[in-house]
Formats: structure tokens, C-alpha cells, sequence
């Protein structure tokens, strides 16, 4: 696979996300403009309505995307020709919550953590909002 742009990668995951949720049924909407961290908005098969931040790996960060009602969406790992990819949707702040009692110690702990992929112990807490 050559090297894609990282513009690219993101076309890929919405198309592949965006795939996956309208197969489970969900209705997905491109807001007009990527404003207050809204990539997407989800028309759950329950007609909420979820405001999406889209990413390619597991992220919280407090200050851009918390307070606001945001949910995030990624999948569990890189991009590959070869296997399908799990993928989660889970609250912001609910998701902050718990990577802050793992990490809110460690030095690099700024309200904002990323994983490069879903590990064992993050998939435990997530199992609930895979898609």
C-alpha cells in the first residue's frame, strides 16, 4: 500500500465508518461546515441525534472536545488493505473520564491522551461501543 496522505486516511475512515454505520442502522449526516468538533452527526436506530468527532485512533482531549456533547469515532486499529477494522463509538467525557483514572498520573497527562491502537485493557472498557 503506498503511502497516503493523512487528508487521504481521513476520506478512507469516513467512507469505511460511514459504510459500517448505515449497515447497522444509523443515519449519517456531513454537517456543511466542521464546526465545535461535529465531523459527522448520527441519527442513532432510536432517532437520537449524536454529534461525531471522527479520528483515526483512540483520543480524548478535554478542551477541544469535552463539555460539549460529542461523541468519538474510530476504529480499533492502522489502516489495512487485508482485515476489517473494529470500530467504536463511545461519549467524549465518559471515554476522558476513564483514560484519566489510567493516565491522569503519568508526566505527559494534559486532559488529552491518544492510544496508536486499541489495546486488551482499552477494548475491556470499549466492548460496550463497538459498532
Amino acid at each position: 500500500m503506498k503511502k497516503l496522505t493523512t487528508n487521504e486516511i481521513e476520506a478512507i475512515n469516513r467512507a469505511e465508518a460511514t459504510a459500517l454505520l448505515i449497515r447497522t442502522g444509523y443515519r449519517v449526516y456531513r454537517p456543511e461546515a466542521d464546526c465545535y468538533g461535529e465531523d459527522l452527526i448520527l441519527r442513532t436506530p432510536s432517532g437520537e441525534f449524536y454529534p461525531v468527532q471522527l479520528k483515526a485512533r483512540p483520543t480524548v482531549d478535554l478542551k477541544k472536545f469535552g463539555g460539549k456533547g460529542l461523541w468519538m469515532l474510530f476504529p480499533g486499529t492502522k489502516l489495512s488493505t487485508e482485515t476489517p477494522r473494529n470500530w467504536y463509538l463511545v461519549p467524549h467525557d465518559l471515554f476522558h473520564r476513564w483514560v484519566k483514572f489510567k493516565h491522569g498520573h503519568t508526566p505527559k497527562w494534559n486532559d488529552t491522551w491518544s492510544y496508536p491502537k486499541v489495546s486488551k485493557k482499552l477494548n475491556a472498557f470499549l466492548s460496550d461501543f463497538e459498532c
